[in-house]
Formats: structure tokens, sequence, C-alpha cells
């Protein structure tokens, strides 16, 4: 899911965006003028990155691709989450960067296509487990959450070009109508935010109302700008039960309305994938943040949902990607002894004792590959998947134990 420094990097390229792609802006006391004063800069910000990655890009497709191209021995793995129709009309009320639209999905996958052999997570295990080399450069598509749009939109796509894929799921949803807590949580603090005149000193207020830390707020400076921020800073901090907690306290606050729950993908839409071809994993039960939550938690997470997974799909499930990216040394330890063989991350930080249940990915949405214009930039994601965009590596997910573990 979306996470704090890519949340925070991203959400200069949403402002930008907003005018023209139906993104709301909040009104809040203080944030708006600040933003109206900083909207030329983070234009010219935008505009920047856009001719750096030409630039950038340049060499790589006039003669030195291969100098600059990503290492053969280290292969692609690309991690999506929603696939939508139109992403401006849905960006309005869900998280925006959760989303590409399926013509933005099918164009990476064309821009992608041109420079890597798409093959699928067997094949990546094969080759991390020695079995199999790379003569040439590679990418695997991946898909976390489980939502339905995954199967209507994008498996087409995938059927058509005949590209293989993986789904990592969150079993407690499948078929479901429940909402993905990091979905629910965003409405929720989207509302909030509309109807808070000061959102630190309100949010404060009500975590302290909660009995719930407070350490995030204080630490975390951009917590209160925005709804997306709020979510992307609160879930790596607190276990579930909290964050359940926390939704009571918002509903009560600013009431709950009414929305249309995003679908997740049903067993009868995961035999048919599994059946073309595509990977089915696990995404723990209920999209916890693992290093959040106590050691009792997290076994029965990581091993419910293989149990769920394989009564219903009738075969071994080896592959698991840790939601939000966020994992320790004792996480990692927890997966291997739920018996996962490969697990992915959404970051370039790996755990050397075990590489493979650290597997690199990159994530993308629609925002990853456009310029300030909003229009598509072959340069801005040929940097991305080729690894000539250091910025873009940095990493603020947890990957330390606390000191005082929930539990």
């Amino acid at each position: 899911c979306p996470h704090s420094v890519r949340a925070r990097r991203l959400e200069g390229g949403l402002k930008n965006l907003s005018h023209m792609r139906g993104i709301p802006t909040f009104k809040t006391s203080g944030l708006q003028s600040s933003w109206e004063l900083s909207r030329a800069a983070i234009q010219w910000r935008w505009r920047l990155k856009a001719m750096l990655a030409s630039t950038i890009s340049r060499p790589h497709d006039h003669g030195l691709a291969s100098v600059l191209a990503r290492r053969t021995d280290s292969p692609l793995v690309l991690g999506y989450h929603r696939v939508v129709e139109r992403f401006g009309a849905t960006a309005h009320t869900e998280m925006p960067s959760m989303l590409v639209s399926s013509r933005m999905f099918e164009r990476h996958l064309d821009c992608i296509g041109r420079q890597f052999t798409f093959v699928s997570l067997g094949e990546i295990a094969e080759h991390i487990t020695g079995s199999r080399r790379f003569n040439k450069p590679v990418a695997a598509v991946t898909f976390d959450d489980g939502y339905r749009d995954v199967y209507e939109q994008a498996f087409p796509i995938l059927k058509r070009k005949g590209i293989p894929a993986g789904v990592f799921v969150v079993t407690n949803l499948i078929g479901r109508p429940f909402w993905q807590v990091h979905d629910k949580l965003y409405y929720l603090m989207t509302k909030a935010f509309a109807a808070w005149r000061d959102p630190r000193r309100e949010m404060t207020d009500l975590f302290r109302a909660l009995h719930l830390p407070l350490a995030f707020i204080t630490r975390n400076k951009v917590a209160a700008v925005s709804p997306m921020l709020a979510v992307t800073s609160i879930l790596p901090e607190l276990p579930l039960v909290e964050v359940r907690r926390l939704m009571d306290g918002l509903e009560a606050t600013v009431g709950n309305g009414f929305h249309n729950v995003p679908q997740t993908l049903g067993w009868a839409e995961l035999a048919e994938m599994g059946r073309a071809g595509i990977e089915i994993g696990s995404h723990t039960k209920n999209h916890v943040s693992l290093p959040a939550e106590g050691a009792e938690v997290v076994a029965e997470e990581l091993a419910g949902s293989k149990r769920q997974l394989e009564r219903y799909l009738g075969k071994r499930v080896r592959h698991f990607a840790y939601p939000g990216g966020q994992f320790t040394p004792a996480v990692v330890e927890a997966v291997k002894r739920a018996d996962y063989d490969f697990a992915y991350t959404a970051c370039r930080h790996s755990d050397r004792s075990h590489p493979a249940l650290t597997i690199e990915r990159l994530l993308l949405w629609q925002g990853s590959s456009v310029d300030a214009d909003g229009r598509f930039s072959p340069a801005i994601l040929n940097c991305q998947v080729q690894d000539l965009w250091p910025p873009a590596w940095r990493c603020g997910r947890t990957h330390t134990e606390k000191e005082q573990p929930h539990g």
C-alpha cells in the first residue's frame, strides 16, 4: 500500500495534477494559503523532474543502453494496486497513489516490454535459487491487496499480451464486501480534513482522547497536511486494533456517510486467474503492519492467510508480499517460519540473511510516469525501471525493531 516517504514525494505531484485530474484539495486553515504560495514552485519542480529524466535517459536511448541498463542478474519486479477505467474520476474519492488507469497500465507494459522480457514469479524464484539464469533483462508484474478491478481491467490486458503476473491477496476480504483498512481510513480522514479547521490540533486531540500514541504526529510533521499523508503516516505505526479504534473515533466525530466500498476478488476469480498462469500469493489475513503487531498476531496473519489460500486453491502457496513494504528482521524470520519461500518488499532494503524473503519491487501508479502536464513520459518511466533515478529509491519504511513493540 502507499507509504510515508513515497507518499510525501508524490504529494507534490498530486497537487500539481489535481487541477486537471479531479483530485480534491483540502481548504484547511493555514494549509490552503501555503499551498497557493507553493503552487508555482511545485509545478517548476515537476517540470524539472521531467527535464532531468529526459537528460538522464537520453544516453540510454543513444547507444549506452548496455552500460546504463539494469543488470540481468537484478530482475525488475513491478508492483501495482488497483487498475481502474478512469483515473481522474476514481482519484476524486479514492487514494490516488493506489490507482493506475487501464490505459496507463497498458502504456507501462508496452514501454517496459520494449526493454524487458516479462516472466512469471516462478521464473524469478528459479533465478533467485540459482536454477535459472537470465541472459537478458526481465520483469515481473505483481498486484497487492486483491482488488476486483485487477480482474476486470488488468487481467484482460495481461491475457491479450501473454504476460504472466502475481496477485497478493488479503484473505479475510476475499469475496466479502468489507473495507481494506487503508481505504476506510482514507475515506474517514478525507471527511475529517473537510470538517477540521486545524487538522494537526484536532488530530492530536482525537489521539489523546482515544489514548493512542502521539509520537508519530509530533515526529512526522506532514501527518496533518492531507488525508493521504495522514494515512501513510498512521498505518505503519499502529497495530490493527488501534487503527480500528481510531476509525471508530473518526466515525463518532465526523460520521460515516455513504460510500461504495472498493470490491475485492472472489474465490472464483482467483481460481480463473490461477488457471491462466497468475501466481496467487499471500498479503496477510487483514493487511496489518507486521512490525507494529505482537509475535502471536504476526504468526497468525502469516500462517492463517497461507492456510486459507492453500485450502481453496488446492496448491502450496510459496509467495508473500509485506503489507506496506514494512518488515523487520523479526518479521522476516516469522515469514520463514510460516513456510513461505519468497517474499516481496516495496523498496531496495533487504535482509542479507534472507535475500529470497526480501525481493525488491518497484511500486508504480498513475503519477509515476507523467510530466508536469499530466502526460505520459516514457523518459520518467525509463529512469525508474532502469534504476537511473537515485532519488526514487530513498526508503522511509519500518525495517528496525521498535524499542517497545505493540503486543
